[in-house]
């Protein structure tokens, strides 16, 4: 026996280190897959994360849109700059309402201004820089004059409510209507 290992040592210890070696190998590739797997799982996991964020992110969108387009479009008139006093801020809507008066050829029997209204909800809030102002009109014109007024108020791109409206007829005249109503108009000086 002893000659027989002698006469195949070469082949024993090549036999061992195969042996050796495929163990070896076996633990290096066994590791690596194992490690493979546990980043392939981290991972996964990683994505899916993301992904419910992803989805999160495009229900908040989803939910903004639906409330951007349920709201009016109408945005509050916003004044640069603090030069300007609450008053002065109104400036460019009065242009605009009274144009849209003189388009649609109502005529103005009375003005009244109201810069800080009351009863506003927005101004009771108390935010910083908004403003508001009701305008009292007293107007007289015909069907058509005051529908196109109405009109071209409900078009405007800037906030304002249009409340107490009381029309009758003229007395001497039915087809001549008087027209009391109320528009609040809003700033906001930045």
């Amino acid at each position: 026996m002893e000659k027989l290992i002698k006469e195949n040592i070469v082949y024993l210890f090549l036999v061992a280190a195969v042996f050796i070696g495929g163990i070896y190998a076996t633990y290096y590739y066994g590791s690596l897959a194992i490690t493979s797997h546990d980043e392939a799982n981290h991972k996964k996991e990683e994505l899916q994360v993301k992904q419910e964020k992803l989805e999160q992110i495009k229900r908040q969108k989803l939910a903004s849109e639906s409330k951007k387009e349920n709201t009016s479009g109408k945005v509050i008139y916003e004044v640069m700059g603090q030069q300007f006093s609450p008053e002065a801020s109104f400036g460019i809507m009065f242009e605009n309402i009274l144009s849209n008066i003189t388009n649609s050829g109502v005529r103005i029997r009375s003005i009244d201004y109201n810069y800080q209204p009351l009863d506003d909800k927005i101004l009771m809030t108390k935010a910083a820089g908004y403003n508001a102002c009701e305008l009292s009109f007293i107007t007289v014109g015909n069907y058509t004059q005051l529908q196109n007024f109405f009109k071209n108020i409900a078009k405007e791109k800037y906030l304002s409510s249009l409340y107490e409206v009381y029309i009758e007829p003229y007395d001497k005249n039915k087809t001549i209507l008087v027209a009391r109503f109320k528009i609040r108009l809003y700033t906001k000086t930045i």
